[in-house]
């Protein structure tokens, strides 16, 4: 992380402040408030499932798929429940855990509503035993909002003068990582019965990889995805970089969402260095 970081210009107290005065992604949010593993259930074809996540793995996230009848019959509406291994229906919410997580959470902690008609479960787990920071009186309507604008923020499109911004720094490198294969390893030993439920999971593990790796390059860089297979980015990469050291970066990164062997199999395909912005722009847009 941070031979990348040191790469693209990085100036944290900038950054942050840039992000703390910008909209905020699912993850950013969870992030600021202490929620390091944690993912939103909601409705979707009569069931209930992640479409949200930080910190979650794959493995865990193909395991959300359960029913309303469970979630009404095992959490009160507007009320914190937070449970231990010592608590009776504890090993009820395992299921939700993929094969390397199960064994090592010690605690959950659980708040189901209702917003019109639809059902949301803030679902959320640790390592530790009393891992979890206080939530704000205003947890609910925040949620609410972050929902309503993470798609938004998260894959906000790349504006010109962002890409002028960019390059006025110097010559830009252009490429792509490709997830395809990594995703299709992730997802060669899952079994969910409906296409549309599969690409909803799909996409809810591709946005945790989209932030991780906008994490990775930082701003100035611009990333950029309208394909759930590949990110599209921008950055002032030194020449010297090779790109199997990015490679061996962002698998590093991705492992532990979606396991090593899935993240080795990224590819980077570069498509050179610009220094013209129109150039830049359609690069990053186009599809």
């Amino acid at each position: 992380m941070g031979l990348l970081s040191i790469a693209c210009g990085k100036n944290s107290g900038l950054k942050a402040k840039a992000e703390s005065a910008s909209i905020q992604t699912f993850q950013q949010w969870a992030k600021q408030n202490g929620f390091d593993h944690c993912g939103v259930f909601r409705s979707k074809n009569g069931l209930m499932l992640l479409e949200c996540a930080n910190g979650i793995d794959a493995q865990s996230v193909f395991s959300s798929i359960s029913t309303q009848d469970f979630w009404n019959g095992s959490a009160r509406s507007d009320t914190w429940i937070t449970l231990d291994r010592e608590s009776p229906n504890f090993s009820a919410f395992t299921q939700f855990l993929g094969a390397e997580a199960k064994p090592d959470v010690k605690a959950f902690r659980i708040f189901k509503f209702t917003e019109g008609q639809e059902l949301f479960v803030f679902f959320q787990y640790s390592f530790e035993p009393a891992g979890f920071l206080n939530a704000k009186d205003s947890f609910k309507q925040d949620l609410l909002e972050i929902l309503r604008r993470h798609k938004q923020s998260l894959m906000s499109e790349p504006k010109y003068e962002m890409v002028e911004k960019l390059s006025e720094q110097g010559s830009v490198r252009l490429f792509l990582i490709s997830t395809k294969r990594a995703l299709e390893e992730t997802t060669e030993k899952i079994e969910v019965s409906e296409t549309t439920l599969l690409k909803i999971l799909v996409n809810t593990i591709f946005e945790e990889l989209f932030y991780k790796t906008k994490k990775l390059f930082q701003a100035p860089a611009l990333i950029y995805s309208i394909d759930p297979d590949e990110i599209k980015v921008a950055a002032l990469v030194n020449s010297d970089i090779e790109d199997e050291i990015l490679k061996e970066q962002l698998s590093l990164e991705y492992a532990n969402l979606i396991g090593t062997e899935a993240a080795k199999k990224i590819i980077i395909l570069t498509a050179g260095y610009s220094t013209d912005n129109e150039e830049i722009h359609d690069y990053l847009l186009r599809g």
